[in-house]
């Protein structure tokens, strides 16, 4: 019995289940104004100091081709994935230009700043598929703001992309061209030159061998009797010189046809090239004007047509006023229950 006695032990400065609720009631009027205050405080700040934020989505999808087939030949694009296609939306010139379209102050509003802004989810893609869809949300302060940010952003995103792979695409086989034309021209520079010798070797050669051949016609004679007339045998390697003009002069033809058909496609790109090197130096503020037709513009596009929003994103008044409201319903508890034993224990 004295061991069960002893093994019991009590302390005086254990706090009670129901001391604490009654230390609490007694301070309810406390802890309901620190709620009502902290809800109301964060209720003002949300509707009045915070600025509203409104969201447009644009839902894009990209299906580019990995080559672009052209008169001029098989391009194939340098970008592998729909998912850096779509990343190309956060590049300078693109952010630069709807600045300027929306008529941002510079020095209010940056690149960086503007690139917050824009947010691209991609859904989550099957196994072994590449995911073609992605969503694109712009915020603003206002709904008109946000749709017309979403539409200016996404017009030059297209004008960027058609710009940059028909740059490129140009670029590309304006050094194709020029390597080929090197190239044809050193052949048919050898070619006119193996034909000159052979020329000259033909003219050198004769066309029949001086020696009797084998070969002989008898022909009968008068009273029963027969003549041998001799045959000259034609000279083989007078033939085949003959023959390697012939070839030298079709491989002329051939290689001055190739020549002069990728002379026209490269007066073609060069002329492309520098409505290219117009528009740029113009600043972009005119499209660019270009015979090479777009594959961005039929690849590239969106489900529907985008609207302005009819709420706010944030902030979320009623979710901050709840928020507050238990912020300062925790400060009033703790409050209660530290003047309620603080103060017990200076009386003890």
């Amino acid at each position: 019995m004295n061991e069960n006695q002893n093994d019991i032990k009590y302390y005086d400065d254990e706090i009670d289940l129901r001391e604490l609720i009654t230390a609490l009631w007694k301070r309810k009027k406390m802890i309901i104004a620190f709620t009502l205050i902290a809800a109301i405080l964060a209720a003002s700040f949300s509707m009045f100091i915070l600025s509203p934020v409104y969201e447009t989505n644009l839902n894009i999808i990209i299906s580019m081709p990995d080559i672009y087939q052209t008169r001029y030949g098989e391009y194939k694009l340098p970008i592998t994935s729909h998912e850096q296609y779509i990343n190309l939306i956060y590049s300078n010139d693109v952010l630069i230009d709807t600045i300027k379209d929306m008529g941002y102050n510079t020095e209010e509003v940056s690149v960086a700043n503007l690139k917050k802004r824009i947010v691209v989810a991609t859904p989550q893609a099957k196994a072994n598929t590449e995911q073609n869809i992605f969503t694109l949300t712009v915020s603003a302060g206002t709904p008109e703001e946000s749709l017309k940010f979403a539409q200016t952003l996404y017009k030059n995103y297209i004008e960027f992309m058609d710009v940059m792979v028909k740059e490129r695409f140009i670029n590309h086989y304006i050094n194709h061209f020029n390597v080929e034309l090197a190239s044809q021209q050193n052949t048919l520079d050898i070619v006119k030159e193996t034909l000159a010798k052979n020329e000259e070797m033909l003219s050198q050669t004769p066309k029949t061998i001086n020696a009797k051949s084998n070969v002989q016609i008898q022909s009968p004679l008068a009273y029963g009797q027969d003549y041998i007339i001799p045959v000259e045998t034609a000279n083989p390697n007078y033939i085949k010189i003959e023959n390697d003009i012939i070839e030298n002069k079709q491989s002329i033809n051939s290689i001055e046809s190739a020549i002069n058909k990728n002379t026209e496609f490269l007066e073609e790109l060069i002329v492309e090239k520098q409505a290219v090197d117009e528009y740029r130096e113009t600043g972009r503020t005119e499209k660019l004007m270009t015979s090479i037709i777009s594959i961005v513009e039929n690849n590239i596009y969106l489900t529907s047509t985008p609207v302005a929003p009819t709420q706010k994103a944030s902030p979320n008044n009623n979710l901050n006023t709840v928020i507050g409201a238990v912020l300062g319903g925790m400060i009033g508890v703790m409050t209660a229950l530290f003047m309620e034993y603080w103060f017990k224990k200076e009386i003890k």
